[in-house]
């Protein structure tokens, strides 16, 4: 789903536009179905998880493409795909951290229609879209994996052992503030959030590589 040169009507564009109208619904979809039939408080409690977190970064950000036509009125890819790809590697992140976790840290399956879409339909689908589709990933800046792994920081450090507390038990087993190792798994849990965003990033840079004209 690229080009180097399209115009403002292209197929090629409007096909990238569908595949964003299919990841906004799919992610929208699950985040409807992890908020549904919950109180205020519920609601709240739901809102911390990282899965919920993961996956509203992933239907803001294709939301956002998929309004975007209507909005800009330039030419070209500009009005289909934002130039900047800082949310869009956001979210990216977050949401194949969340499926590589859940499905090792956590040993999850998936039995529920949530589940396959939270945890393996947005993961899966947000990888395929970094790895193949548009090029705005190309112009992603150096330092921007870096400020992906900060706004981790204020969740790990403050909000989840506040969550923890205030609970009487961990969101996740493998990450207990009350245990001795606490320190050193915050560590490995940041630093393999680092390594995964600055491959994303190695991965736009070759992408681009290859894509430039020759």
């Amino acid at each position: 789903m690229n080009a180097q040169k399209t115009n403002g009507n292209s197929p090629l564009l409007w096909t990238l536009w569908l595949w964003r109208l299919a990841l906004a619904l799919a992610s929208g979809w699950a985040v409807s179905l992890l908020l549904e039939h919950r109180s205020a408080e519920q609601v709240f409690d739901q809102l911390l998880y990282f899965t919920t977190l993961s996956t509203i970064a992933v239907f803001l950000f294709n939301l956002s493409e998929v309004v975007r036509p209507f909005v800009i009125r330039t030419g070209g890819r500009n009005r289909f795909e934002s130039r900047s790809p800082w949310l869009r590697g956001m979210a990216t992140s977050m949401a194949i951290f969340t499926g590589v976790v859940f499905a090792t840290l956590l040993e999850g399956s998936y039995p529920d229609t949530v589940d396959k879409l939270a945890h393996l339909v947005c993961p899966i689908a947000m990888a395929v879209d970094w790895a193949a589709v548009g090029r705005s990933q190309g112009r992603l800046h150096v330092l921007s994996p870096a400020t992906w792994s900060a706004l981790l920081l204020p969740y790990i450090f403050f909000v989840y052992p506040w969550d923890a507390r205030r609970d009487g038990k961990p969101m996740y087993e493998f990450l207990d503030p009350a245990k001795d190792d606490w320190p050193a798994t915050v560590g490995a849990v940041i630093a393999a959030f680092l390594i995964l965003s600055y491959l994303l990033w190695a991965i736009a840079r070759l992408r681009a590589k290859a894509l430039s004209p020759r």
